[in-house]
């Protein structure tokens, strides 16, 4: 009499997070990383885009939702 087990065993989840890891380690570096400078910029347009509007609703006296 033998049971069907469902499931993976220690063995099979372990070589899946070493293999995952692995291709983390070599894949981390590579991947493109944002300058200061760049993410500067975006928060300058950000905080130029909500001034805009919010001079925009008070000139209007009407509520952006």
């Amino acid at each position: 009499m033998s049971r069907s087990r469902s499931g993976f065993t220690l063995i099979e989840l372990a070589v899946v997070l070493f293999i995952l890891s692995v291709l983390v380690v070599i894949l981390l570096p590579r991947l493109p990383r944002t300058s200061d400078s760049r993410n500067r910029e975006a928060l300058r347009r950000l905080a130029a885009s909500v001034q805009a509007l919010y001079e925009e609703a008070t000139f209007k006296k009407k509520a952006w939702r």
